[in-house]
């Protein structure tokens, strides 16, 4: 009985504030910008992957902040004047750089999932899409009420916060999404990952979804891939095989598939032989080819179909760790509290989220990932080469920056997931 009346309500605010059909389109990333909004935070109880964060997030200010304005999003305990001569140190451009004070930072994730997505309505007019959110592995059906109060209440004061800094008035949809769980060609097409999606949105009707996707994104063609790369698990399956272990949400597309243009679509996909010698990359290519054929599938916003092109999956070392009990240190911590069984003394091996689609277009740069380092593999280097003539090839006239993301990918995600955005206003 309670769960019906809980549904009731929740159908009665959809229909309540979803706002009126075509309301609102999300711009293309290649589409031109002001600025770009950079989450910096870290574990304050975890130095050591938090150094590790904030290094690949220094060298992207650094690369970045000459060319494009830069709000960086601090944590309320940062020093800002300690922090800009630390920036200053190593050659940022600081008259690109605002630092922005958040409470709470690091309980609410990243830029680009945690939001705000910025987007135009019928007239080009700004606005900040806050959708709902809670952290990944939350129980949507049977949520936390203490924490769902307090977390939207902290929601509430960041979107005010960013309204007032940005000018831009804040707009609510009832749909659970994040934005590294949705991908656009600005042209009304989306992907998503079907099975991530739907646990986020347990009482959402299909019909229900796509009707505020278009209301607030302006969709108009919905493209449901199948899975994400084993390389991005879920919590509570962090366990790849043996004694390598992964860190992930379980499905965010931008891990994997990737719009480059409105009719190209990057596909990070294993070869055969790769497979055949790595459970793991056995398992994304397996999964892959399944997202594969729904996309060779599906037609563009003209009803062409698209063109798919494959991208290299990183070869890269995992990390080794002996498990000590008492450690706060990630990914030590992470996983015992998801595999108690693991004891002091034994050895695991770590794989954070590695690829090289978690990009991001900043007007005339992409900053991508680049993964080799002194011990990794030369077909790693070689990977990286040929991603890189990839990305040249596919972003003509842009700048092709890489930068090693390790850090990021430690903390959860990547440079498009620390990211969010800002398009330019009219």
């Amino acid at each position: 009985m309670r769960l019906s009346l809980l549904l009731l309500l929740f159908l009665c605010f959809i229909i309540c504030n979803a706002q009126p059909v075509t309301s609102y389109r999300m711009p293309a990333e290649w589409e031109k910008q002001e600025a770009v909004i950079l989450t910096y935070s870290g574990d304050p109880d975890d130095p050591v992957t938090t150094e590790k964060v904030h290094r690949s997030t220094r060298s992207f200010i650094r690369a970045v902040s000459p060319h494009l304005k830069i709000y960086l999003l601090i944590s309320v305990s940062h020093n800002k004047d300690s922090l800009l001569q630390l920036f200053r140190n190593e050659q940022s451009n600081l008259s690109n750089l605002e630092l922005v004070a958040v409470p709470y930072l690091f309980s609410m994730g990243v830029a680009r999932d945690y939001g705000p997505m910025i987007t135009r309505d019928a007239n080009g007019v700004r606005k900040l899409l806050q959708f709902e959110w809670d952290y990944v592995g939350a129980d949507f059906i049977h949520p936390d009420t203490a924490w769902t109060r307090r977390k939207n209440l902290r929601r509430d004061r960041y979107f005010n916060q960013m309204s007032q800094l940005l000018g831009i008035e804040v707009v609510k949809s009832p749909l659970a999404i994040e934005g590294g769980e949705i991908e656009l060609n600005g042209k009304g097409v989306a992907l998503i990952v079907d099975s991530f999606t739907r646990r986020r949105n347990p009482f959402m009707s299909d019909k229900g979804f796509e009707s505020l996707l278009h209301a607030s994104l302006g969709v108009t063609k919905l493209i449901r891939l199948r899975e994400g790369i084993a390389e991005d698990p879920a919590p509570g399956q962090s366990r790849l095989y043996g004694n390598l272990y992964g860190s992930g949400v379980g499905g965010h597309v931008d891990e994997f598939a990737r719009f480059v243009n409105p009719t190209t679509i990057f596909l990070a996909m294993p070869d055969s032989a790769e497979a055949a010698n790595d459970p793991v990359k056995k398992l994304s290519y397996e999964r892959m080819k399944v997202n594969e054929q729904l996309l060779i599938a599906a037609r563009d916003q003209e009803g062409k179909p698209f063109n798919i092109v494959h991208i290299p999956v990183p070869d890269v070392v995992p990390d080794e760790f002996v498990m000590d009990t008492s450690s706060f240190m990630h990914p030590v911590a992470s996983l015992h509290r998801e595999y108690p069984g693991l004891k002091n003394g034994d050895r695991i091996r770590f794989l954070p989220a590695v690829s090289y689609l978690n990009y991001v277009v900043l007007n005339d740069l992409v900053i991508i990932p680049a993964y080799w380092r002194p011990g990794f593999p030369d077909i790693c280097k070689q990977e990286d080469e040929q991603v890189r003539a990839l990305y040249v090839r596919y972003f003509p006239g842009k700048k092709i920056i890489q930068l090693d993301p390790w850090g990021m990918n430690y903390g959860g995600g990547g440079f498009h997931c620390w990211t969010q955005q800002v398009p330019e206003g009219f």
